[in-house]
């Protein structure tokens, strides 16, 4: 593996981690918020399930992402 595609490992990698935290940490605040009772906007269902997609993907892009950075990668050690 080049060092090009470990760089594209590490990114993809860091960018599937940060965009599911990220929705993972919104859906929780807002689920707190919800427990204690805060006035918080009712969002509809198929926003909740989107967002879980999201967070989906973004698990799945950091699972897949060693072969994608060895696509991502190949051809750029010339």
């Amino acid at each position: 593996m080049t060092t090009y595609q470990r760089t594209a490992v590490f990114i993809l990698r860091l960018v599937g981690i940060v965009w599911a935290v990220f929705f993972a940490f919104m859906w929780g605040l807002y689920a707190v918020e919800l427990v204690l009772g805060i006035e918080v906007q009712h969002y509809p269902p198929h926003t909740i399930i989107g967002n879980v997609g999201f967070i989906v993907l973004g698990v799945a892009i950091a699972a897949t992402s060693k072969p994608l950075g060895r696509l991502i990668g190949s051809g750029l050690d010339a």
